[in-house]
């Protein structure tokens, strides 16, 4: 619970200030807040399935004091590899969003909200892990 609650508040930070890297169009302020509260739900939620993926295959290695690099390179390799999906379809999709031209990219997908899921579940997993022990 710790870390959906670590994560949502991280991610919202982070989704508001990587606002600049998006196509905005005329959304008011308490849209694009809305929307990146949305989207800190879903960061929290993919951080959460991550970590148990991670904790399942490694025996729940990932919430020892000191864990070793191998849960955590399978917990943030589940999240970036979901995020670089719900990009792509985003990036295509009537419901989804456009990147700005500030936006720097790799194979089209973008480097900040690729960087967002470093970052922000590293963030929250030592929060986390703080918080709880």
């Amino acid at each position: 619970m710790w870390l959906a609650v670590q994560g949502f508040l991280v991610a919202f930070l982070w989704e508001m200030l990587q606002m600049p890297f998006y196509v905005m169009d005329g959304m008011t302020a308490w849209a694009v807040t809305k929307s990146c509260a949305l989207a800190s739900f879903g960061d929290a939620g993919i951080m959460v399935g991550a970590a148990w993926i991670a904790n399942r295959t490694t025996g729940g290695r990932l919430w020892k004091k000191r864990s070793d690099w191998g849960p955590v390179a399978i917990f943030l390799a589940i999240g970036l590899m979901v995020t670089a999906a719900v990009e792509w379809l985003a990036l295509r999709a009537d419901w989804g969003w456009q990147y700005a031209d500030t936006m720097p990219t790799i194979a089209g997908i973008g480097l900040v909200p690729l960087a967002m899921w470093v970052c922000v579940p590293l963030f929250s997993i030592l929060l986390t892990k703080r918080i709880s022990n």
